[in-house]
């Protein structure tokens, strides 16, 4: 697979299973066609789902840019030597950057780190590390909520299936890449080719070097790169605070600022015999100072995605269609969850991770779509393409090859618009659901799969055999309210005729619709599950079982919409492709790609921000800590952590504990290391808060901000609180 970022346009064929992958610009003879659309379309009327507000096609008229709304999030290929040097009067030597470069290290799938001793030593955040350290725990030893410090190599323990990968090497291999598309080859011919022709080139790289490669897509197929990384398969845990001093203020402050958070944890890369430590002599010297207010910082890691290059018609889907859809989703789970945890705590308990998932996501997402609808973030993406588009159009070759893209990209968006709501919410598994229809789901799925010739069915069919036999405990209650919330949304995005409205009956509520459905299917019964795992697909569609026939009418539904959607997105893919190649021809490297979870590189300023009629301040201390909880009686989640309150005494209340800067980040860079234009390591970025989450579409620095943990706070924790003078000594000296 080709690596490219997860962008929000095209989560949806994520979530159904799609690959996540983009392709190089088409033959040179003629603009890629989109005939695979047109085919499925022929007969679809435009509707114009996708208007710019009126408000904002004025405002473009005299908005201002500044010249970073694409960002700052630099490959280390492409470092905007210029920028720094006009900007900062900073110009690293490229030493510099390779020392950066080999110290930054990606944390397992979906996290950044650092190294910060010549022996291996990486810090990340705590909720990276957290699948290790509920790995390590054991009954009598909840190292989760109660912390673990492992003072010599002995007492480190073996995070299971955790892995650290460093960049080693970088390719570029952006003409093999185009060479895959032949002229007379198809939308989805064309996305095919590119895939096959990544995984021979990563195939015949790990061959050849024995390191991990991956090909990544940049500008969105503007480029192409084959990275190569050095992985450690033996990481080894060696501290992390209790959860209460890593969260503090739980959902809440999550996502705000001012933070009191020691969101840290160290672990240990070791080479392949798994008993010596690794050698890493590029390593961050620790800074026990850490930065102050207006110094120039940098924050390297593994950004997920961004959307910033992007059509006005792609942003206006999202506005209108994907954010809202998923939000709507996202509130009807959480409305059940939380009256779960209301009327059964220990539930609740066991559910609450799941919660905190949702509560972020629905903040994210909130934060997001508040962005989409401002004014004035959308004249600037208005006034963004009509200056990149004049540039296209005053270059009669770019114009001729194309000019034409953007109102492609608008046909497509505006089909995937009336496509969308009918291929997601006809999906069963969908966001946490009903465990009823899922399992309808899954035993549809597994007759129909059972007739199939055993070579042609999926890896997971053992699993897929093993939760309809076994599925747990069917909880009715969570099961009914997630079914009601499906029906209850139905309304709002369906048409009248849609399988999911028309199973709430005339005067029936959607609650009395799931309670009716679920209390009379018999899928609880394993019996009855069983007497259906038989292969035979006559025998299922015979089935006067409610939410099998339910499934299967959803199925059907979706069935008819799916080779649209499927037709679109492929054709999406190669006018995506054609867009970023008009984009590199216009701007070439002086823009940052969006993020595509590969190593970046981006600048700011620890900076002070207007924050509710003042400011808030560049950095908190741990007066803040202490002064908050007793602010909240010490109630949760504000409840101090054991450790941190015994030590009230012994800590500098005056040390430094979170701080913000400009930096540009998003998911997946939570870990990374912020360092000084000495390369020292002077805090680890956990997250940005909630003003700066419409920067996945426009960057904009005036108020939005990384947040990241002091490294004075930490070296103080260390000494003070935590009593772990060995590792406090190695971080000092760079080794043990």
């Amino acid at each position: 697979m080709i690596i490219s970022g997860v962008r929000r346009f095209g989560l949806l064929a994520a979530i159904l299973g799609a690959a996540a992958c983009s392709s190089a610009p088409p033959p040179e003879t003629a603009p890629a066609p989109v005939a695979d659309l047109a085919a499925v379309q022929e007969d679809a009327p435009q509707t114009d789902l996708l208007v710019a507000p009126e408000a904002a096609v004025l405002m473009s008229e005299t908005v201002e840019l500044t010249g970073t709304e694409m960002g700052t999030m630099w490959t280390f290929e492409n470092p905007p030597l210029d920028y720094w040097e006009e900007t900062y009067g900073f110009r690293p030597s490229s030493e510099w950057l390779e020392h950066v470069r080999l110290a930054s290290v990606r944390y397992g799938g979906g996290c950044s780190s650092s190294f910060v001793s010549a022996n291996g030593l990486v810090i990340t955040n705590n909720h990276c590390a957290r699948g290790c350290i509920d790995a390590v725990s054991t009954e009598d030893d909840d190292f989760l909520n109660n912390g673990f410090y492992a003072a010599t190599r002995e007492e480190e323990l073996v995070c299971p299936n955790l892995h650290l990968d460093q960049l080693i090497e970088i390719e570029d291999i952006s003409e093999e890449m185009r060479s895959a598309a032949q002229p007379g080859m198809s939308d989805a011919e064309i996305t095919g080719a590119r895939n096959t022709r990544g995984e021979e080139l990563d195939s015949a790289c790990e061959e050849a070097t024995g390191l991990q490669c991956q090909v990544v897509s940049l500008f969105h197929g503007g480029q192409f790169m084959l990275y190569k990384f050095r992985r450690y398969s033996t990481v080894k845990l060696v501290f992390t605070p209790e959860m209460q001093a890593a969260f503090f203020g739980g959902d809440p402050d999550n996502f705000t600022y001012p933070r009191y958070d020691l969101d840290i944890s160290f672990v240990r890369a070791y080479e392949d015999d798994g008993v010596t430590p690794a050698a890493t002599p590029h390593f961050f010297e620790w800074d026990a100072d850490g930065a102050a207010e207006g110094e120039l910082v940098f924050v390297t890691g593994n950004p997920g995605s961004t959307a910033r290059q992007i059509t006005l018609s792609q942003y206006l889907y999202q506005k209108e269609i994907w954010h809202p859809l998923l939000l709507g989703l996202f509130d009807q789970r959480l409305e059940v969850m939380h009256a779960i945890k209301r009327d059964d705590p220990e539930r609740g308990r066991a559910m609450q991770n799941m919660i905190f998932g949702f509560e972020n996501t629905q903040k994210l997402y909130r934060g997001q779509l508040k962005g989409l609808r401002d004014t004035e973030l959308t004249a600037k993406k208005i006034r963004w393409e009509n200056e990149f588009r004049a540039a296209v159009e005053a270059d009669p070759a770019l114009a001729a090859e194309y000019g034409d893209v953007w109102d492609r990209i608008a046909e497509i968006k505006e089909r995937q618009a009336e496509l969308a709501p009918t291929v997601l919410l006809n999906r069963p598994n969908l966001v946490s659901p009903s465990a009823h229809l899922q399992l309808a789901g899954q035993l549809a799925q597994y007759v129909q799969l059972a007739a199939q010739p055993e070579d042609q069915r999926p890896p997971n069919w053992d699993r897929l055999e093993g939760n309809l036999r076994d599925p747990g405990e069917l909880h009715m209650d969570q099961s009914m309210g997630m079914l009601a919330g499906r029906l209850a949304l139905a309304p709002d995005w369906l048409p009248p005729e849609a399988v999911l409205v028309q199973a709430v009956r005339p005067g029936e509520t959607p609650e009395a619709a799931a309670r009716r459905l679920i209390e009379s299917s018999q899928l609880g019964d394993p019996a009855f599950r069983e007497s259906l795992m038989t292969g035979d697909p006559e025998r299922l569609q015979a089935s006067t079982d409610p939410l099998i026939q339910l499934v299967l009418a959803m199925q059907a539904e979706q069935a008819g919409a799916l080779p649209g959607w499927q037709a679109a997105s492929a054709s999406e893919e190669v006018q995506n492709e054609r867009f970023a190649t008009a984009l590199f021809a216009v701007y070439g490297t002086d823009l940052p790609p969006d993020a595509t979870f590969t190593l970046r590189i981006t600048d700011g300023i620890v900076k002070r921000y207007q924050f509710n009629g003042t400011y808030a301040p560049a950095q908190t201390t741990l007066y803040g800590l202490y002064a908050r909880a007793e602010e909240f009686g010490n109630e949760m989640p504000w409840t101090l952590a054991p450790a941190i309150d015994e030590a009230r005494a012994e800590v500098d209340m005056s040390t430094p504990i979170n701080f913000v800067s400009t930096n540009d980040i998003t998911g997946g860079n939570s870990g990374s290391p912020v360092i000084d234009r000495e390369a020292r390591w002077v805090g680890v970025a956990f997250g940005g808060h909630i003003e700066s989450f419409p920067n996945e579409f426009l960057f904009a620095a005036e108020n939005g901000r990384t947040v990241s943990v002091h490294s004075a706070g930490i070296t103080e924790a260390l000494r003070s609180i935590y009593g772990a003078h060995e590792l406090l000594e190695e971080l000092l000296s760079g080794s043990d």
